[in-house]
C-alpha cells in the first residue's frame, strides 16, 4: 500500500462523494458543494489516494478559512465559549470540519497526518486559530480525541446535541436527526510557532 495525500481534483469528487456518503451521512455534501470546495480559496479538500490501487481515494478530509463568528455559526456552538471571549467575531480562523475514511485505511494515522500537515496551511492563511466540533457519541469519548490532542487542540465546550435539526443519519445514534453530543476543540497558533505542530 503506497498512499498519496495531495489537494483534490475534479476526478476525486465521485469518491469523495462515496466516502461521506458512505462513512458519515448520504448527501451531507452535494456534487455541486463539493465543486465548490474545490474553487474556493480558502477552503483545503485533501485526499489520500492508494497509487497500488491506481490512485483508488481512500480518506478525504475538508476545513475552510472563516471568521470566528461565523465559524461557531457553521458548527452549531451557541453563544461565545469563555475560552474564546477575548477574541474579535471577525478575527480569522481555520476551521476543521469533515473527514471520512475507507473503514479498511483506518488507524494508519491517515487523519493525524492530515491534521499536522494542514495546520501550518491554515496558519500561513492568516489564521490565529483553529475550531473543531468533534463528535462524542452517547455515552462514549470523543473517537478523534487522541489525535486531536496529540496535534495541540484542547477542548474548549460542550455542546449538547448540537446537530438536532440538521437532516442526516447518525452512524452512532442511528438517528436521522442525530442526538449524539459534541465538544468544541480549539488550537490556538503562537506568535513563535512559526508553523511549527505540537506533538
Amino acid at each position: 500500500m503506497k498512499l498519496e495525500v495531495r489537494a483534490a481534483e475534479v476526478r476525486d469528487l465521485p469518491q469523495i462523494k462515496r466516502l461521506i456518503d458512505d462513512f458519515i451521512s448520504r448527501d451531507f455534501y452535494s456534487v455541486k458543494e463539493l465543486e465548490e470546495m474545490l474553487r474556493r480559496e480558502d477552503d483545503l479538500l485533501y485526499v489520500a489516494a492508494d497509487e497500488d490501487r491506481d490512485g483508488f481515494v481512500v480518506s478525504c478530509f475538508y476545513a475552510f478559512l472563516s471568521t470566528l463568528d461565523d465559524a461557531l455559526r457553521i458548527l452549531h456552538v451557541p453563544g461565545r465559549p469563555k475560552a474564546l471571549q477575548k477574541y474579535a467575531g471577525n478575527e480569522r480562523i481555520g476551521v476543521y470540519k469533515t473527514t471520512s475514511t475507507d473503514p479498511e485505511y483506518r488507524n494508519r494515522g491517515i487523519f493525524s497526518s492530515f491534521m499536522a500537515d494542514l495546520q501550518p496551511v491554515l496558519r500561513e492563511k492568516g489564521a490565529k486559530m483553529i475550531v473543531n466540533t468533534a463528535l462524542r457519541p452517547l455515552g462514549r469519548d470523543v473517537p478523534i480525541a487522541n489525535v486531536l490532542r496529540k496535534t495541540g487542540f484542547v477542548p474548549a465546550a460542550e455542546l449538547h446535541s448540537p446537530w438536532a435539526d440538521t437532516k442526516g443519519y447518525c452512524p452512532y445514534c442511528k438517528k436521522e436527526y442525530c442526538i449524539c453530543d459534541a465538544v468544541l476543540y480549539i488550537r490556538k497558533f503562537e506568535e513563535s510557532e512559526e508553523g511549527k505542530i505540537d506533538g
